[in-house]
């Protein structure tokens, strides 16, 4: 096998430099993770200790959590950056289910449907009598909606 240096004289081969960590040392370490300092922003059922993301609890479903509390120190004012009184606390948001399915789908009653594209305003208009003329020479049965 050819070297690297004699197939491309103009290139040096580079070489990668690797370190070898004692094997007691890596047992000590364990499984490899990567490390974030933000928080998630996914809604989990584990408690944090985080006080910016704070999932509701027992202890916020009190009568007191609808009134404003003040902190007492100026430490727990600059951690406390998520006000107990928010959507989060809420007693009413913890039935809400956000991501779930929504019944978008055939809302319109029949009486809106007719009211918008029926019989009686396909007539009033020059461009729905050409269109009932066409349905009609075509042999449809339902003219219109």
């Amino acid at each position: 096998m050819a070297s690297v240096s004699a197939l491309a004289p103009g290139l040096r081969a580079v070489t990668r430099q690797t370190v070898r960590i004692p094997s007691s040392f890596a047992k000590s370490l364990g499984p490899q993770r990567s490390f974030s300092s933000l928080p998630t922003l996914r809604p989990t059922t584990c408690p944090r200790a985080s006080p910016v993301f704070r999932s509701p609890s027992s202890s916020l479903l009190s009568a007191s959590i609808m009134q404003p509390t003040m902190p007492t120190t100026a430490g727990e004012a600059a951690l406390d950056l998520v006000p107990k009184t928010s959507i989060t606390g809420n007693p009413a948001a913890l039935g809400q289910i956000r991501c779930g399915p929504r019944p978008t789908t055939a809302r319109t009653s029949r009486l809106k449907r007719a009211r918008k594209h029926g019989f009686l305003v396909k007539t009033r208009t020059a461009k729905g009598r050409k269109m009932l003329a066409r349905r009609q020479a075509k042999g449809r049965k339902t003219l219109t909606c």
